[in-house]
């Protein structure tokens, strides 16, 4: 059945010993080199036993592991890359044919043969489906939402030693639990681990607190909002950052900043924007709900690691019968028909399993990547910036270009100083950063945001 391939493909050598000496730095006279020559089998079961004990774990970050996921579905990719310390670098579902990727088949079904069979007749109908719409012509990654999250992926991570205990324990015990791939994945990968790191890992139940993965038991339904909401943001962010700004450089009281005037705010934010250091902007925050992304698009908002996303467990999600129609399927009336006809019949499927009361976690692989997700973010302004440059570029995926507009039209009239240099990196920059995959519109776009800035009365984009 469920057989993942989960390869370590290079770490840091010596692991145990690396973080031994990280240890004695802290007390030690000697130079590094010195302290993982001098470092004993007997000291490293000494000091790493007093780490995991006292939960000291920050010298557990000195050792790097690069872990090689295969034959995973894209429902345990998604879980991973909620794990925001930590590289990661997947197939793009844009630009690779997916046609012959295979899916999950869950061990659940093992002893079910006529439930496993009815489920493989589906995920072959749905992966026939998306082999036609590319024949016909249409976009990968429009094509792409009739996969289900059952569909098989490859990704790549690289993790630091406490981040990767953090994963393991989140797959075990935490809210990866209630999906058995995710935890059979994790229990893999901790075996693996116990030959490298065994006395680390040998506390590994006391390591990080076992606390409830949820506090709430509620089924989660489907959003009848659309497109962005601006949920609350840092008070008065222009004035905030021009004020932290004159901290840091003139230590003045800060009773006597709070009556700068706007020209000179305008100029101190300016010049924060074009830092190569612009930490003030990191003090101001905007919160956001991003009502009824699609699931493919989710991944593209996960991916930026410096927020905080708020994502419902998938296991909660009630399958709905609504949908994205991206714009060139709706123009072909044939490749409409079977774009249709695969989520119609994932919806029968879905209400099969739901009517044998299959558990949640299996249900979850039923969900098709064009369905639709509500989750809440909270973003710093140095991030947006980073999020606005790549994400309302011309070479962003439609869906999230719209999203990072919305976000960027709403940030605007609350922080006007703040984000009048913001819009895609050819704005930003004054080049293109794409490189051969240009979209040769430069100067279009660059007018175009020039033109929305001076009058930013309705949400930007081409």
């Amino acid at each position: 059945m469920f057989q993942p391939d989960i390869e370590i493909i290079a770490h840091t050598p010596n692991p145990e010993k690396v973080c031994t000496a990280a240890v004695k730095q802290t007390y030690k006279k000697m130079h590094a080199k010195e302290l993982i020559k001098n470092t004993s089998e007997e000291e490293v079961e000494k000091l790493l036993t007093n780490i995991a004990k006292l939960g000291h774990f920050s010298t557990l970050e000195h050792a790097c592991f690069t872990i090689a996921f295969k034959d995973v579905s894209v429902l345990f990719e998604q879980f991973l890359i909620e794990h925001r310390l930590a590289s990661y670098s997947a197939k793009s579902r844009r630009y690779v044919d997916f046609s012959e990727a295979g899916f999950v088949i869950p061990d659940y079904f093992e002893d079910k043969p006529e439930m496993e069979e009815k489920y493989r007749k589906c995920m072959l109908y749905l992966f026939n489906s998306y082999k036609n719409l590319l024949e016909l012509g249409i976009a990968k990654e429009d094509a792409r939402f009739v996969l289900p999250y059952s569909f098989k992926s490859s990704i790549i991570a690289t993790m630091n030693l406490r981040e990767l205990i953090h994963f393991l324990y989140n797959s075990i015990y935490g809210h990866g639990k209630e999906f058995s791939e995710i935890r059979k994945v994790g229990g893999m990968l901790l075996n693996k681990m116990k030959k490298l790191c065994p006395t680390v890992l040998r506390y590994f139940d006391i390591l990080e607190h076992k606390g409830n993965a949820s506090i709430l038991a509620s089924t989660y339904e489907s959003s009848k909002s659309e497109g962005v909401e601006l949920l609350w943001h840092t008070p008065s962010p222009d004035k905030s950052i021009a004020i932290a700004a004159l901290i840091k450089s003139t230590n003045l009281p800060t009773a006597l900043l709070k009556d700068i005037k706007q020209e000179e705010m305008e100029r101190i934010i300016q010049s924060v924007v074009r830092s190569r250091r612009p930490r003030e902007l990191e003090q101001v925050n905007f919160t956001f709900r991003i009502n009824n992304v699609t699931l493919a698009i989710l991944t593209h908002i996960t991916r930026h690691r410096i927020h905080s996303p708020l994502i419902p467990s998938l296991a909660s999600i009630e399958k709905s019968s609504s949908y994205v129609i991206p714009k060139g399927i709706k123009e072909n009336k044939e490749a409409l028909k079977i774009y249709r006809e695969a989520f119609d019949r994932c919806m029968e499927f879905y209400r099969y399993l739901k009517s044998k009361n299959v558990p949640k976690d299996i249900l979850a692989y039923a969900l098709q990547s064009g369905n639709f997700i509500t989750i809440i973010t909270t973003m710093n302004a140095r991030e947006l910036y980073h999020f606005f440059r790549l994400r309302t570029c011309l070479r962003a995926q439609k869906e999230v270009r719209n999203i990072a507009n919305n976000m960027l039209y709403l940030v605007r009239n609350v922080a006007p100083l703040t984000f009048k240099n913001a819009g895609p990196s050819c704005y930003f920059y004054g080049y293109c950063t794409e490189g051969k995959m240009k979209c040769n519109r430069f100067k279009e776009v660059v007018e175009h945001y020039k033109a929305w800035h001076l009058s930013p009365t309705k949400i930007p984009g081409l």
